[in-house]
């Protein structure tokens, strides 16, 4: 079974307007809500293409009951663990006239110490048997970093294959426990190795500076594709060009294709090109990390893979 945990997950709240005008009130024309946080958007995807997973994390309140009941409408199965606080609510906002994206994360609520370990009591009786895990995100307040690395070391020692997407701290630590695979995107690898990522051949340097860590590197690169960097070879994949309508949770979407991949027990080269495909899918529909299924099929079938050692 694929599980994916999200320790700070968000009601993510879209609104279309036709512009942006400072001191006006402004008219809204369209309101989604989407149950957000990375590891969730990568649990929907990974519904939207035909696979299962199991949701975990923390969620609160009078927006964690929404987000529950949002998540059994689109078919995700989760198992969360209830805290006092409330759940953040994030807003972006798109304008018709210039096409502008704006995002306001919320830092999120406060985990407490006694609900903290029991989301790790929980983490440490799955069943069914978790095959990979996607940890995924920031880490909430009154979280210390390094539960990303007690989190991998509990699921590794269920002999399960963690992906690990978030930035900063968290990543850091979190390599401490050696992962199987790492998922950051060009800034947030260049903020990891302190150094500035300029061009194709600088990325995959700094990515084989971590495979101490890791087995498999894979740097998102926005329209550009993704790099994935193996003990075995170093690819590219390079899905071909959209007209993108929304950016959120495309990067999530990667990773929803990648670990949907290696379940079905593809080669890595075809993971690295579902992942392209997802990551670009998802672009082309409003709202949160959503992933028509013939899109997916349109655009794989126009990624390519190159191995660039």
């Amino acid at each position: 079974m694929i599980y994916t945990l999200t320790l700070n997950p968000a009601l993510d709240r879209t609104f279309y307007v036709e512009r942006l005008v400072q001191y006006e009130s402004i008219r809204v024309h369209r309101e989604e809500r989407y149950p957000g946080g990375k590891g969730i958007d990568v649990s929907r995807v990974i519904k939207q293409l035909g696979g299962e997973s199991i949701a975990l994390g923390f969620l609160g309140g009078y927006t964690g009951r929404e987000m529950e009941g949002r998540l059994i409408n689109e078919g995700v199965v989760g198992h969360f663990v209830w805290i006092r606080d409330e759940t953040r609510t994030n807003v972006i906002v798109h304008t018709r006239e210039g096409g502008e994206e704006i995002r306001f994360n919320c830092p999120g609520p406060r985990v407490s110490p006694q609900e903290l370990a029991e989301l790790m009591h929980h983490c440490r009786h799955l069943r069914p048997k978790p095959e990979f895990v996607v940890i995924s995100g920031s880490v909430p307040e009154g979280v210390d970093p390094v539960v990303y690395e007690e989190l991998i070391l509990i699921f590794e020692s269920q002999g399960a294959r963690v992906i690990l997407d978030t930035y900063g701290e968290p990543l850091r630590k979190g390599l401490q426990a050696t992962p199987f695979m790492i998922k950051p995107n060009r800034t947030e690898l260049a903020g990891l190795v302190g150094k500035e990522l300029s061009s194709l051949e600088d990325v995959v340097s700094a990515g084989k500076e971590l495979h101490r860590y890791v087995e498999i590197v894979t740097v998102s690169l926005g329209p550009e594709g993704l790099v994935g960097i193996t003990r075995d070879g170093t690819y590219h994949a390079i899905p071909p060009k959209v007209e993108a309508v929304n950016t959120v949770g495309a990067g999530d979407s990667t990773v929803a294709g990648m670990v949907l991949a290696l379940k079905r027990g593809l080669d890595i080269p075809e993971v690295f090109r579902y992942g392209a495909a997802a990551g670009t899918a998802s672009t082309l529909t409003p709202g949160t990390a959503t992933v028509r299924p013939q899109d997916f099929e349109r655009i794989l079938a126009q990624t390519t893979v190159k191995r660039i050692d």
